[in-house]
């Protein structure tokens, strides 16, 4: 496993140790786990590959394998993050390489990042960690497993020649990224009765009637066009800006603890994961409508067939077709 902050040459040494491995004649599977800047895949998911010779490692290759992450960076998906790796992992062993090699982000400050870094070396046990680092700035990352028993930590310095993108390079080389994946890119449309949703809540409580509908509109100030009410949150779509200091009064109004409202912008654009029935991503999709009445979902996707997905994962990033990224949801 390699870690360091952006810009710190991780990629690089990692090419350079799965291109030694190679020419050696050892199979080299390589887990893109940095959701920001990938090599393998495309952003906002975590990709294998395998390699067999060092050609290879210049060519560009579909992955074999991905998990939807749903941002590019792991703040705000720290479970996805973990899980996903773990996965990944499991299915790259079943492939019988001689060395795993795993490129982590450059997320390495921070509380979100001591926790996804402590997990992930946690699950995965790996038999080296290589901290690239200037100075001491991933120290506070490696030392909970000083002691760890079987794991060799290497320290790096970070090479004279590595230098350290800004954001906004770090950005325009992601929606290179996204364009070139979503390049040829058609219209898919999926049936909600027949896929699984992760996310707020849509697709996972009792769908209200035009009675409750009415009553939210006149609560939340807004036009609601969906509702449905589960066990614990009340999710609601509306058709516009809402008011979210009533929001309590809607709480109150249906005995639950969680409301979650969205708008239908909001999933204008939204990036999704069309997931398998294992929960291993296919494909990423790009949300451009949802028919609420016939509950079907219209995406754009590579994916020239949906028939095999099964999990639909809402991400937290909206991005048009041609990469640009279009903000938070």
């Amino acid at each position: 496993m390699v870690i360091g902050a952006s810009g710190s040459g991780k990629t690089t040494f990692c090419l350079y140790l799965a291109g030694y491995f190679c020419r050696q004649g050892k199979r080299v599977a390589w887990i893109d786990a940095d959701p920001g800047q990938s090599f393998i895949g495309p952003p906002a998911a975590f990709s294998l590959g395998l390699y067999s010779s060092a050609a290879e490692l210049l060519k560009s290759k579909p992955p074999l394998i991905m998990g939807f992450i749903g941002n590019v960076s792991p703040v705000g998906h720290l479970l996805e993050a973990v899980t996903c790796v773990q996965k990944i992992y499991n299915k790259a062993l079943e492939l019988g390489p001689d060395l795993v090699l795993i490129n982590t982000c450059g997320l390495v400050n921070g509380g979100a990042a001591r926790e996804l870094v402590y997990h992930q070396i946690d699950m995965l046990a790996p038999r080296y960690v290589i901290a690239i680092e200037r100075k001491n700035e991933v120290e506070h990352l490696v030392s909970p497993h000083a002691h760890r028993a079987g794991l060799l930590i290497h320290r790096l310095p970070v090479s004279p020649d590595a230098r350290v993108s800004t954001s906004e390079a770090r950005k325009a080389a992601r929606e290179q990224r996204f364009k070139e994946y979503f390049r040829g890119a058609d219209f898919q449309d999926i049936s909600l009765s027949d896929v699984g949703v992760h996310g707020p809540g849509l697709g996972t409580g009792e769908r209200l009637g035009f009675r409750d509908i009415n009553q939210l509109s006149k609560i939340l100030s807004s036009i609601v066009v969906h509702a449905e009410l589960s066990a614990d949150r009340l999710f609601v779509i509306t058709d516009g800006d809402y008011s979210e200091e009533e929001q309590y009064t809607a709480r109150e109004r249906y005995g639950v603890r969680e409301i979650s409202v969205i708008t239908r912008s909001e999933l204008d654009y939204l990036l999704i994961g069309l997931n398998d029935d294992r929960n291993l991503c296919l494909g990423l999709g790009i949300i451009r409508d949802i028919d609420l009445k016939e509950l079907t979902m219209r995406v754009i996707t590579p994916l020239n067939d949906v028939s095999a997905v099964r999990n639909i994962a809402l991400g937290s990033l909206r991005v048009n077709p041609a990469g640009k990224e279009l903000g938070q949801w």
